[in-house]
């Protein structure tokens, strides 16, 4: 009979660590890619109360603010172009795309970045670049869970449109 705690060589920790070592070398390195990802600032922001938009013209001004880029490698990215939302503005085209992410390269980033990243009410206006475009995540998920840690983390996001970044001066390079 076995005792409940169950030791030796293939316990979960070497598990997931083995998990997350066969993505990064047979997923991430061979055909993966990378993003950057800003972290919106709230404490040096100054937004409209009205509009909920910047109230400056200058990244050194007002407005909007983000820090980083921190840069994210990612295991797996797919796009859905141009998806025909309906709304009461009526139809509007944007970009979705859905990105996994090794857990670890989270942390080598930042211990604390893991944390942050799954509280979305705080990320939604967080951005991320990725092919020269600008989105806007909105759903995170954990994935692949061994015992009480996981492997891997997807995210959602929406393109944030041109007309959309001409009030935010650090995205204006990708308003064209």
């Amino acid at each position: 009979m076995r005792g409940y705690t169950q030791s030796g060589r293939f316990r979960a920790d070497f598990e997931t660590n083995a998990i997350k070592d066969g993505i990064d070398t047979e997923l991430r390195n061979p055909v993966g890619t990378t993003a950057e990802w800003w972290f919106f600032d709230l404490a040096d922001t100054n937004i409209d109360p009205i509009y909920d938009v910047g109230d400056g013209v200058s990244v050194s001004g007002g407005g909007r603010k983000w820090y980083g880029p921190y840069n994210l490698p990612i295991v797996r990215a797919v796009i859905a172009q141009g998806s025909a939302k309906t709304s009461q503005a009526g139809f509007y085209k944007a970009d979705e795309l859905h990105l996994t992410i090794n857990i670890d390269d989270l942390n080598n980033i930042d211990p604390n970045l893991e944390s942050q990243i799954y509280n979305i009410g705080q990320q939604d206006k967080s951005r991320v670049v990725w092919k020269g475009q600008v989105y806007r995540p909105y759903l995170t998920q954990q994935r692949g869970i061994v015992a009480e840690n996981y492997t891997l983390l997807a995210i959602d996001c929406i393109q944030v449109m041109p007309e959309e970044l001409v009030n935010d001066p650090q995205f204006l390079q990708y308003a064209n």
